[in-house]
């Protein structure tokens, strides 16, 4: 339901704004635009390994995380 809001507040922002030149939906497209952009650099990113293993060599995974249960 945010996104929908979001997705409507960007779009109205941009037609009327951006193309209309009003100054207020230009500067609720501006706010959605960098809201949306901070949320995208802010987001973590998952770790990604990649290597090969030669013969005999073992790979173990752990997981240091915190559990559910934790308060």
């Amino acid at each position: 339901m945010i996104g929908r809001l979001t997705n409507l507040l960007r779009g109205q922002g941009l037609r009327k704004g951006v193309i209309g030149g009003n100054r207020r939906w230009l500067t609720v497209w501006v706010l959605v635009a960098m809201t949306q952009t901070m949320r995208k650099l802010v987001k973590s990113k998952p770790v990604v390994e990649r290597f090969q293993l030669k013969p005999g060599e073992t790979l173990v995974i752990t997981d240091l995380g915190v559990s559910e249960s934790a308060p």
